[in-house]
């Protein structure tokens, strides 16, 4: 009985601390960055066509690069994206074509692949209505805080990542050409979170930090 009663225990004491950790790391909500003025920019540009059926992330290639943020300093990095993009294939499945970009290996907000089921389409095939041809210009922007306490410059890579979503047997074909991808410091940063399921007009206390 004892034994039993201190398994059940030891279980419900690692799902509560399993909850917890999971509950500090989340970020899901409204988020607010506010900075200071931009003191660096960087604009990698590709004019090459490039496609994937890949169903787990990979980098976009001409769009990865690294900056440096400056010894004990906090800035926000903000990154856009935008290229002439198609998504096509895979039958008459829901499939879509989805992007996330990693400032520093951690996606940046609004962190759309980091939380399941809301992810960022970049493109759909409309269940199989879209074709080669259909292309059209897309974007999306990506922001994070870095703080470097160090006493030397910190190297932060930053890489724009694609994949296709596939529900069939068939995989789609995600194709991208004319691409820029822009990178941005600005000095200071701070951060505000209202939590998922948590509105503004509610008075949800919203919370402050750096990621």
């Amino acid at each position: 009985m004892n034994t039993v009663r201190s398994s059940t225990r030891a279980a419900w004491v690692c799902s509560a601390l399993l909850a917890a950790a999971v509950s500090a790391h989340a970020a899901d909500g409204i988020e607010t960055f506010t900075s200071g003025a931009p003191f660096f920019k960087r604009v990698v540009t590709n004019t090459n066509v490039n496609l994937t059926s890949n169903t787990v992330f990979a980098n976009v290639p001409g769009a990865t690069t690294s900056i440096f943020v400056p010894a004990q300093t906090t800035v926000l990095v903000s990154v856009d994206f935008a290229a002439e993009a198609a998504c096509y294939g895979g039958g008459a499945q829901p499939n879509w074509c989805e992007l996330q970009v990693l400032i520093g290996g951690v996606e940046g907000s609004p962190q759309a692949s980091t939380f399941g089921g809301d992810t960022y389409a970049f493109a759909s095939t409309d269940e199989g209505k879209t074709t080669a041809n259909s292309w059209r210009g897309h974007a999306l922007s990506r922001h994070r805080c870095i703080t470097n306490t160090g006493n030397a410059p910190l190297q932060v890579p930053v890489a724009v990542q694609w994949k296709q979503v596939q529900f069939g047997a068939d995989a789609s074909t995600f194709w991208l050409d004319d691409s820029a991808m822009v990178v941005q410091m600005s000095r200071s940063c701070t951060r505000t979170l209202i939590p998922a399921g948590v509105s503004r007009q509610e008075g949800g206390a919203p919370t402050a930090g750096q990621r």
